[in-house]
């Protein structure tokens, strides 16, 4: 039987090692560098850096939202698995595709239930944390009425995967940040999915005691 390491803590270390070994970080700041590397460790490909989006405020957004207890709303189940709750401090994580009413209103709107269940999170958009991991058409759905009601969330983290909608959606979420400086972060192109989008968020609260 092949020895194998055990400690928690050297896994990630020697895994953080070795992100700092292949991939070229240069381009990034500190905090920025912290989350490139939670990214691409929670995926196990170096590639994915080149796709990597942070706009100029976003990660400072994101903490100041964290210390002040802002709610943050995620498109899956997997997405909030993947949060680790005791890191995020005052936030609360809310998901709603699970509620009664969300597949009668995907069907009334003729959309996904990812999509319908974004109908839950516009009362409390503002100041928030928008995290779509999964669907194109919540992310396409978060945008819309972020434009339609004039909504300003503190950060939207947006990656969504696959080969129908994801490049288009988190190309429209990057337009959005260059029109009106909305605070994003994003993977361009058709990777993306749950374990990237938690990821980013406890890279995030991880920051929140470095301020």
């Amino acid at each position: 039987m092949q020895q194998y390491i055990r400690e928690p803590t050297e896994i990630y270390k020697k895994s953080f090692d070795t992100i700092s070994s292949e991939v070229d970080l240069t381009g990034f700041n500190d905090q920025e560098k912290k989350i490139v590397t939670r990214i691409i460790h929670s995926c196990g490909d170096v590639s994915i850096v080149e796709d990597i989006f942070i706009s100029e405020n976003a990660i400072e957004s994101g903490i100041g939202a964290m210390k002040l207890g802002e709610k943050i709303y995620v498109d899956s189940k997997m997405v909030a698995a993947g949060i680790i709750e005791k890191n995020i401090k005052l936030s609360r994580i809310y998901c709603h595709i699970g509620d009664e009413d969300v597949v009668g209103i995907a069907k009334k709107l003729n959309t996904t239930r990812s999509a319908a269940a974004v109908e839950h999170w516009k009362e409390g958009m503002s100041n928030s944390i928008l995290v779509v991991g999964n669907a194109p058409t919540a992310l396409f759905r978060v945008l819309e009425i972020i434009n339609e009601y004039n909504i300003q969330p503190s950060l939207v983290i947006g990656m969504p995967l696959g080969f129908v909608g994801a490049v288009e959606a988190k190309e429209e979420l990057i337009n959005f940040y260059q029109s009106t400086g909305l605070n994003i972060i994003t993977i361009r192109g058709r990777r993306g999915g749950s374990a990237m989008a938690s990821a980013t968020i406890n890279a995030i609260s991880l920051l929140i005691d470095d301020k």
